[in-house]
């Protein structure tokens, strides 16, 4: 109870010192602190466990000054802000974030040259796709999931991805793509569709990262150029 009411007082800081800046969210995503029912004497493995959940927090917050101030210099309206006031018609980034889509997996997709396929484009919108995550452009990030998904079918040899995730794999491939599918369109029309309003609430990157379905669809896709001798 001690362990959930310091991450909460944390999480409650954290959201009143830097709101909209997604550090509140990545503090609530560490891993938790589980020592059993309040009553109950914990196992040696449980509080094994919980040194570690609390040591990885404690190092999380020991990083979060220079997380701060480069989470500050890469979100868009400082980036734009610091534009503006030295007068010049380019922006600088300051980037150091986790990629959303794994450089492993982009670098696996260039390494790939299929004949019937070019990858340049697919490659490109992995890349900025890690871009609007460093930069916190969530919308940006909504449209992007939406552009890569419409953008594959035909390695699959689909004209459509609901074709793809109706059809491709087993069972666990299909939940994922049909997940993907139905996730990124909805959100991405959301917020490509929608028309101005009196008060709008801007995405999260809970609501728009779709990094685990989409590690699967790229994995599945390098395995098939892969299979047919792009390589």
């Amino acid at each position: 109870m001690q362990a959930s009411g310091w991450i909460s007082v944390v999480a409650h800081w954290l959201m009143e010192t830097f709101p909209e800046s997604g550090i509140a969210a990545e503090w609530a995503a560490l891993s938790t602190i589980d020592l059993g029912l309040p009553m109950q004497t914990p196992s040696m493995f449980q509080r094994s466990l919980a040194k570690d959940a609390i040591d990885s927090r404690l190092r999380w917050l020991a990083g979060l000054p220079t997380k701060a101030v480069l989470r500050a210099m890469t979100m868009p309206h400082q980036v734009n802000k610091q534009s503006l006031e030295t007068g010049r018609r380019e922006v600088k980034l300051a980037l150091t974030s986790r990629a959303v889509v794994d450089p492993a997996r982009i670098e696996a997709l260039a390494q790939l040259s299929p004949s019937d396929f070019d990858l340049t484009k697919l490659i490109r919108l992995c890349e900025e796709l890690n871009l609007a995550f460093a930069t916190e452009s969530y919308l940006s990030m909504a449209m992007l999931t939406r552009a890569i998904v419409d953008h594959v079918p035909p390695i699959f040899g689909k004209q459509s991805f609901a074709e793809v995730a109706n059809n491709h794999g087993g069972a666990t491939l299909k939940r994922e793509f049909k997940n993907l599918d139905t996730t990124s369109r909805n959100i991405a029309d959301l917020h490509l569709h929608s028309h101005i309003r009196r008060k709008e609430v801007l995405p999260t990157i809970t609501q728009v990262d779709a990094s685990n379905s989409l590690d699967v669809l790229l994995a599945e896709i390098i395995v098939i150029l892969t299979q047919k001798g792009g390589r």
